[in-house]
């Protein structure tokens, strides 16, 4: 597959992506209190079966698309790295936040359905999570870079 084709595929499954991680925060029932408990069961585990395996896709194409444009060999410092890195945790700790927040609004309220049910599709499936996953592949990819581009040089 040529890079051209490789772009329109990766950027459609992004789309796709995007379209998913916004079905999973539609049919996220939101616990609201005093209210009783949706009796609906879990409509967004449907959506995590084509999320997972597109998202999947999505890292691949991005990784495939930095290796072979050769982004990160452009750079030899070592300030893109740092830069992933930061804002890589700057992601995790607004996606800790955001699950520390529905862990508040359910808590003590539906101890029997665990942590996977109508109410927290969100924690796992959003969009900090899907940003840090994409950072996370892009700062290893740099570092994996910078590392073989020092031992060249060495050589």
């Amino acid at each position: 597959m040529n890079t051209k084709s490789l772009r329109i595929a990766t950027l459609a499954v992004l789309f796709i992506n995007l379209i998913l991680i916004f079905l999973v925060n539609l049919f996220t029932i939101e616990m609201e209190p005093g209210k009783g408990i949706s009796g609906n069961g879990n409509p967004a585990i449907i959506l995590w079966f084509i999320e997972l395996p597109a998202y999947l896709l999505l890292l691949i194409g991005i990784a495939l698309i930095v290796h072979r444009e050769r982004y990160l060999e452009r750079r030899k410092g070592i300030g893109i790295p740092l830069m992933l890195l930061a804002f890589l945790a700057v992601s995790i700790l607004l996606q800790i936040d955001n699950a520390s927040r529905i862990k508040e609004q359910i808590d003590g309220q539906i101890n029997e359905f665990g942590w996977l049910n109508q109410y927290t599709n969100t924690i796992y499936i959003n969009f900090y999570s899907f940003l840090s996953g994409i950072l996370l592949m892009l700062f290893i990819q740099s570092v994996i870079t910078l590392i073989r581009i020092r031992s060249k040089e060495r050589i």
